[in-house]
């Protein structure tokens, strides 16, 4: 084969691969341009699935705000009420003794009335004055005061204070000979302390 057919040869192969190149080319251009327009819509369709879940959560954030102010605004109203119901319970808090005390009250001033008349029978007063007085210690009693003992007990700072000593050989020393003022405890709560006289040697 002479150099020119070789020449010819090659060129027309050229001219065939020319347009496959170009076609090739093209085809590239197409996958790339669709490739493009699929990625925008992919981007499109991520940005609107975005923008759902923003709003989602902007509603439900939302949704607990609200929730959050109207516990709170239960909260200060169950303080509210709670602060108010114990400011009443505090100023009423006597209001069981007192009812039970004006019995005790009532026979007490029906002895002052008494002893005021004419007919002045001491017996029949005194008798009305010891009812009055156990009526009152029931009443306490009922609301958890009870007495300090004293007479013949050992001498305790704890319930007892001090205001005399008798010297006694009969009673051991320290014990308590007389009673000035009774004591009384709240409970296991000490209201006031028994004003005594204790015992002493010679």
């Amino acid at each position: 084969m002479s150099a020119r057919k070789l020449k010819e040869t090659a060129v027309k192969k050229q001219k065939t691969n020319k347009p496959k190149k170009e076609k090739a080319n093209g085809n590239i251009e197409e996958v790339t341009a669709a490739e493009i327009s699929g990625t925008s819509a992919d981007n499109k369709e991520t940005a609107s699935a975005e923008e759902d879940l923003l709003e989602k959560e902007r509603i439900r954030a939302q949704n607990m705000e609200d929730r959050f102010l109207r516990v709170n605004a239960e909260f200060e109203n169950y303080k509210k009420r709670m602060i108010r119901e114990s400011s009443d319970r505090l100023k009423y808090f006597h209001l069981d003794l007192i009812k039970e005390l004006l019995p005790s009250l009532d026979n007490l001033e029906r002895a002052i009335s008494h002893a005021k008349s004419e007919n002045n029978d001491v017996d029949s007063m005194i008798e009305g004055l010891e009812m009055v007085n156990k009526m009152t210690h029931e009443v306490f009693e009922k609301f958890g005061v009870s007495r300090v003992d004293t007479i013949g007990e050992v001498f305790d700072p704890n319930f007892h204070q001090a205001v005399g000593v008798v010297e006694s050989d009969s009673v051991p020393e320290n014990h308590i000979v007389e009673e000035c003022l009774g004591g009384y405890l709240l409970h296991d709560r000490i209201i006031r302390p028994a004003m005594v006289r204790v015992s002493g040697k010679n």
